[in-house]
């Protein structure tokens, strides 16, 4: 078993140096091989493809950490926080992991992740309404893509002022929408 995982580890590493000089879309999986010294054989008994581990990094980093700590409104604000101070530490890595759209991209993958805290934590505001899937959904975009501009800014705001902005503007939509 640790095996498996100084493996996974390597080739996670890998990645992410690997990353802060070219976008994940020129990084092919013999290109990680090669450079971590582990054959194609090797990665993919762990990971389906390069985004497989992109959010496998993610997961073990991130969610691993802080799932199940935050729950109720003021938990999902907080693990909001935790995820953008994740983030900004590990900018470059994100910035272009979520570049790459489409199957199996960490793109989607954070997308889904998104879905989960704001089912879970907007669910009161919605949970009567016939239109319940639509807010999620539309929150989720909205705020998926605020995250992703907010990284690609070189002198972006710090995240305790970025989610409070974040807070302010969706707490106050979710308000609006539900007693219009």
């Amino acid at each position: 078993m640790a095996n498996l995982s100084i493996t996974k580890r390597a080739l996670a590493q890998t990645l992410k140096e690997m990353m802060l000089e070219e976008p994940l879309a020129k990084i092919s999986v013999g290109d990680i091989c090669a450079r971590c010294g582990m054959n194609r054989k090797s990665f993919y008994y762990h990971f389906k493809d390069k985004y497989d581990l992109v959010n496998w990094i993610f997961y073990t980093e991130f969610l691993q950490c802080y799932v199940g700590e935050a729950s109720g409104e003021e938990g999902g604000w907080e693990a909001m926080l935790r995820l953008c101070e994740y983030f900004q530490k590990n900018k470059a890595f994100y910035r272009r992991a979520l570049e790459a759209q489409g199957q199996n991209s960490f793109y989607e993958y954070f997308g889904e992740i998104i879905t989960a805290i704001i089912a879970e934590n907007l669910y009161p505001l919605f949970e009567d309404g016939e239109h319940h899937d639509f807010y999620i959904d539309m929150f989720t975009e909205a705020i998926r893509s605020v995250i992703v501009r907010w990284l690609r800014e070189e002198n972006s705001l710090p995240p305790e002022e970025f989610v409070q902005l974040l807070k302010n503007a969706t707490m106050g939509i979710g308000y609006k929408t539900v007693s219009s």
